[in-house]
């Protein structure tokens, strides 16, 4: 009910245009909030995702034989640039 009276007010011809403001003003601090929650949110899933990732990555080398090691890890540096194979090789 309270919603309801609230609505009415608003729309009386005598309700002042400053607190449509004001009301206009709580809006977008509660936008704000909102806002800058979800970001926390999204940073925080980012984390668990990277976490999960590295989980799973870990699970998958630990099942790999040592050729399946060895035959990835070559693939890797064969994938680089010549100059960052070189570099990593010798020096």
């Amino acid at each position: 009910m309270h919603q309801g009276d609230e609505k009415l007010e608003r729309a009386k011809p005598g309700a002042s245009g400053l607190d449509s403001y004001r009301r206009l003003i709580e809006l977008q601090k509660q936008m704000i909030e909102l806002s800058q929650h979800h970001e926390q949110s999204r940073r925080e899933f980012e984390v668990l995702r990277e976490a999960i990732a590295k989980e799973v990555a870990e699970q998958v080398r630990g099942r790999q034989s040592m050729g399946q090691r060895i035959r990835s890890s070559a693939l890797r540096l064969l994938k680089q640039s010549p100059g960052a194979l070189a570099r990593q090789l010798f020096y």
